[in-house]
């Protein structure tokens, strides 16, 4: 599956890299917190094309590409909110695994059946193919590589639809919440084993 980012999607997130730049090496000067504070991603809306509407996710990641892509791995094979990963079948770059959810709000437990497509140390696509509970699940896993390969810009993207009738204020907070507590807890996880290196 051949996946493509928008026209001038590169441009906007180098743009981006160089704005969290310059905020974090300003230091004191961005605000008497801006140091103490711990850098957090940024909640967004994206609009694929021939999507739904995306609650996202991005944070600056100070290590490569490749120690993120390493990291995004094991975070989601260790998060606490999924009891269970089984890989059904795979083969190159597509994998359907069945997971099941914990600790969900509203619905508490869901499994489902999802389908994978990646493109090694670039971007992971996934999609839900069937569920006990949620109607629809889609979303990307984004690496964009700045500071001349040193760091990443690391993107996550969602939609969620259940089978029960819930606002979608309140379901996009709750993802926003989930994508920024996931971001922020590669961050760490990438930029200790980058040190590590």
């Amino acid at each position: 599956m051949n996946v493509s980012q928008p026209p001038g999607r590169p441009a906007t997130l180098r743009a981006f890299c160089l704005i969290l730049v310059a905020v974090l090496q300003a230091g004191p000067a961005a605000g008497k917190d801006a140091a103490a504070a711990p850098e957090r991603a940024v909640v967004f809306k994206v609009d694929p094309p021939g999507g739904h509407t995306r609650m996202a996710a991005r944070i600056l990641i100070h290590a490569r590409p490749d120690i993120v892509w390493q990291t995004v791995h094991e975070e989601r094979r260790k998060d606490p909110d999924i009891a269970y990963a089984r890989i059904l079948d795979q083969d190159k770059n597509d994998m359907t695994l069945e997971e099941k959810f914990v600790l969900l709000p509203v619905i508490g437990t869901a499994t489902c059946v999802m389908k994978d497509t990646e493109v090694p140390n670039e971007r992971i696509d996934y999609r839900l193919i069937r569920s006990d509970h949620f109607r629809a699940m889609e979303g990307s896993w984004i690496l964009t590589s700045c500071q001349e390969g040193k760091a990443t810009i690391l993107e996550l993207s969602s939609y969620l639809e259940l089978g029960i009738p819930v606002p979608r204020a309140v379901l996009d907070g709750l993802t926003g919440q989930k994508l920024q507590r996931r971001l922020t807890n590669i961050k760490l996880l990438a930029e200790r084993a980058q040190a590590r290196t």
